[in-house]
């Protein structure tokens, strides 16, 4: 019996398993902290320029795979970035809503 090989899947932050994503009860200061990270702050310029796609075996945006995936799950845990499958890839795109959160929090701050 003649089995089709498996494609290996990529090595990479999966953000399509919807789990909770462990953010606390004060979603302003979980992206705040991670904004605060230097890594995450490229990756937010650069993906608000493209989204990119897994494995990140070059990494992106001037970061090494380390850096990028280890900036990836900074993002994940403050709800930062949002992911699809593709194939057996994941695009990697960010989450506007959470920014829409830090966008009304620093409006209100400007407002008073």
């Amino acid at each position: 019996m003649d089995q089709q090989p498996r494609q290996k899947s990529s090595k990479h932050v999966c953000l399509t398993v919807r789990g909770p994503l462990g953010i606390s009860d004060d979603p302003i200061l979980d992206i705040i902290t991670a904004l605060a990270d230097k890594d995450v702050l490229t990756m937010v310029r650069g993906l608000a320029k493209e989204e990119i796609r897994s494995p990140f075996t070059e990494g992106v945006f001037g970061m090494d795979e380390a850096r990028t995936n280890a900036a990836i799950r900074r993002m994940k845990g403050a709800g930062l970035i949002s992911s699809r499958r593709d194939g057996p890839d994941h695009v990697y795109f960010l989450n506007k809503g959470r920014y829409r959160e830090l966008q009304n929090f620093v409006n209100g701050l400007l407002s008073e």
